[in-house]
């Protein structure tokens, strides 16, 4: 018998590890749309890919991966707000229905032109509050702050342009 490790077939988890690699984009693409601070999303990648490695042996071979590894890290977005307990972030109901809405093949390529373009119609306003909520990672009193509104004016503003972009992103992946 040859113990030879390189002839030996992979296991369960370096099964779903190679499937994880191999689908890296479907399925960060996926946790993205539901997480939209980089950091936060990084984080609940990698904690999907623990989770994955953990339960290898639930994932049934020729079954959709990439539905099964999205369906864990929309839990590991659930539970990574639940942890922050963040403000102006979408609430549990509305990433599941962003889930159920939006297939893990839809969230790749054509997603992230359709939000660029549709990002581009904001107004420059609209466009800079999105940014430092997301790139800076101001709540909405900094922002208030520093841009001479009220608290509640620039969560009101985020709120539509965050409704737009939706909408928006929405209308030009019917067209494609």
């Amino acid at each position: 018998m040859n113990d030879d490790p390189q002839n030996m077939p992979p296991t369960p988890a370096e099964q779903v590890q190679m499937l994880f690699v191999r689908n890296e984009g479907a399925i960060r693409a996926f946790v993205r749309a539901l997480q939209p601070a980089l950091a936060d999303a990084d984080d609940v990648l990698q904690e999907t890919f623990l989770t994955v490695s953990r339960k290898a042996a639930d994932f049934e071979p020729g079954t959709n991966f990439v539905a099964w590894a999205c369906g864990i890290a929309r839990l590991k977005v659930l539970e990574n707000l639940r942890q922050k307990k963040r403000a102006n972030v979408l609430s549990e109901a509305a990433i599941n229905a962003l889930a159920d809405e939006s297939p893990a093949s839809d969230l790749t390529g054509l997603r992230e032109e359709a939000l660029s373009r549709c990002l581009e119609k904001l107004a420059p306003k609209s466009r800079e509050l999105l940014w430092r909520r997301y790139s800076s990672r101001q709540d909405s009193d900094e922002m208030a702050d520093g841009l001479g509104m009220t608290s509640t004016a620039v969560r009101v503003a985020l709120s539509k342009a965050r409704a737009f972009l939706r909408d928006c992103v929405s209308f030009e992946l019917k067209k494609a």
